[in-house]
């Protein structure tokens, strides 16, 4: 057998090899393009159920201050009912004394009357002025604070979407790119047969290696920020409840000491 068919045959055997391992690079090039996708298309879903159930937990949380708002109004309203008509009685009975005490001393018990009647309306005008003005300021301030925990909420929630959104693109940016990155280098190294070609070829397989890692740890990065917003979330939403409880503690303190003015 002559050199040139040697050489013929080694060549066509190398030709024969590398197509194998281009077929074979071609075929892991879908599988991860698959898996790429299917990741994508799983944190696209993820997205959007967290998105229903916060939408959901929100309105849910919105819906019960409200009703509880309504239930403490209409308490102070029947409280203010209560009062009055238990003042209504007391006066009523102190008109009855003073009619069956008339007899013996018209003059004296007309004075009284006229006194403690007059003592009466004064602190009935000023307890009720009290008590309609408390409301009032208990009522602004709820609504206030309804205001403001929903404009906060609001707020970080478009936030949180846009940053949500610029870490896909970035990271789907820098996998196309790896991607592309990949073709190039086996573009190169098809068209290299050479040593100097295997060795380049080596090195794209090393920078290959070195985006991996970085994705990687891009992908760990992006989880970490994740959680730490699901955290900060959490906790915005306890501190929410917290001061809608101390809300109603305090409407609480101001109609128990409403009802201690008017036994008074």
């Amino acid at each position: 057998m002559g050199t040139l068919t040697q050489d013929i045959a080694r060549l066509c055997g190398e030709i024969t090899s590398l197509r194998g391992d281009r077929q074979a690079f071609m075929a892991d090039v879908a599988k991860q393009t698959d898996g790429m996708k299917t990741d994508v298309a799983s944190m696209r879903a993820g997205f959007r159920e967290s998105h229903a159930k916060m939408a959901a937990g929100t309105r849910a949380d919105q819906k019960k201050f409200v009703s509880n708002m309504v239930a403490d109004v209409s308490g102070m309203l029947d409280g203010f009912q209560r009062a009055h008509a238990k003042m209504a009685a007391q006066t009523r009975h102190d008109h009855a004394d003073f009619m069956a005490h008339m007899t013996t001393d018209v003059r004296r018990m007309l004075v009284g009357f006229h006194k403690a009647h007059g003592e009466m309306a004064e602190r009935t005008r000023r307890e009720g002025a009290d008590f309609v003005s408390s409301m009032a300021t208990g009522v602004s301030d709820l609504l206030k604070g309804f205001k403001v925990n929903r404009s906060t909420s609001a707020k970080n929630e478009k936030a949180q979407r846009k940053r949500f959104v610029s870490d896909m693109k970035s990271t789907v940016g820098a996998i196309r790119q790896d991607f592309a990155d990949d073709l190039k280098g086996a573009r190169q190294a098809w068209a290299t047969l050479s040593p100097s070609g295997r060795l380049a070829k080596a090195e794209v397989e090393r920078q290959a290696k070195e985006r991996e890692l970085a994705q990687q740890r891009a992908r760990a990065e992006a989880e970490l920020r994740a959680r730490q917003e699901t955290e900060q979330r959490a906790r915005a939403e306890a501190e929410m409840r917290a001061k809608d409880e101390a809300e109603k503690d305090r409407e609480g303190q101001s109609s128990a000491m409403g009802k201690k003015k008017d036994k008074k």
